[in-house]
């Protein structure tokens, strides 16, 4: 009897609560990065705003370190009701629609650029109309990092260093292209396995951010090399566009000022922190080069040549991007 009484008890607390969150329409949000790591911060801070300016109509819930799903699952999940966001490098999304792969060609996107909202509303809305589609929506670009060269054994000084060099990438068409232009061999790898590869020899060096510099090489990379603006990559803020439209307005327009707000200010906190992991590496005993104004020179050639074949394979992108420019500076 007793038994049976706390079954019932049991039972009914579970049907209070579920009708309690019955009228929350929930927003998955995988993430397959650690839960220490900032974009992880940025998520729980996103899922607060959403909450209190929803009065809790929607539940924001977020699987870091790839519990749910890693990125490029949630990606493809997206549609099927099991995620409703997905906030994955760039990169990714280039599989979606090559054009994608304008924001990741080298010296295309700047901390200053990104820093005129009219500007990055301009892009982010071009590239959301190619994924739209696909019953996808792109909501905002986040500051993932700018890209320096990490390597074991060599120290560069000059472009023709990294000739015959195996370096690896992230992936994606563009990062594929550049690298090969260098002279250098790009290979895909996950990210967990390049530090053992780096120690070991099987590669020679990383092109990755400070992040995965300090936490995840460390003192394997010894060198590293910069060359400003080179390479500055985004996360995507994806949303399924079937599920966004169907919430109420007041809804919509608290996940879109919410996204809006956490943009604005992670483009300015995350180049701090970036530069809090690069000095701490370098006064761990690893070296950090910057290439000079006149060696920068060589590497925009090599950018404007594969900017070319890009625009010349998909011609209406660079009209539409040169016209949010005229437009917004």
């Amino acid at each position: 009897m007793f038994t049976l009484k706390r079954l019932i008890a049991a039972t009914s607390a579970a049907l209070a609560l579920s009708l309690g969150t019955a009228g929350a329409s929930e927003l998955v949000l995988p993430n397959e990065v650690a839960a220490s790591h900032w974009k992880t911060g940025y998520m729980n801070e996103f899922a607060e705003l959403v909450d209190k300016r929803t009065d809790g109509d929607i539940d924001v819930k977020v699987f870091p370190a790839s519990q749910l799903y890693n990125d490029q699952d949630a990606l493809a999940a997206l549609g099927t009701g099991a995620v409703q966001m997905v906030w994955p490098v760039s990169v990714r999304i280039e599989t979606i629609d090559p054009r994608l792969g304008a924001i990741n060609l080298p010296f295309t996107l700047t901390d200053d650029l990104m820093g005129n909202q009219c500007y990055a509303k301009g892009v982010t809305e071009l590239m959301s109309s190619y994924v739209e589609p696909r019953n996808l929506k792109i909501l905002g670009l986040l500051r993932a990092a700018d890209l320096f060269f990490i390597m074991s054994k060599v120290n560069v000084k000059q472009m023709s260093d990294f000739k015959g060099t195996k370096i690896r990438v992230i992936g994606g068409r563009v990062f594929l292209d550049t690298i090969r232009s260098l002279g250098a061999n790009p290979i895909s790898m996950a990210a967990s396995e390049m530090s053992t590869a780096l120690g070991q020899g099987a590669i020679d060096g990383i092109f990755t951010s400070a992040g995965g510099w300090a936490e995840m090489i460390g003192q394997t990379g010894k060198h590293s090399y910069y060359v400003p603006n080179f390479s500055l990559t985004t996360y995507a803020v994806v949303v399924d566009k079937m599920w966004f439209d169907e919430l109420p307005e007041k809804d919509q327009k608290a996940i879109t000022t919410s996204m809006d707000e956490i943009v604005a200010k992670q483009w300015k906190e995350v180049v701090i922190e970036d530069k809090k992991l690069i000095d701490k590496m370098v006064a761990g005993g690893a070296t950090f080069t910057t290439a000079t104004e006149g060696e920068s020179a060589g590497y925009q050639k090599i950018a404007e040549d594969n900017k070319k074949v890009f625009f010349e394979a998909h011609p209406d992108v660079k009209p539409a991007m040169d016209d949010i420019e005229k437009r917004c500076l």
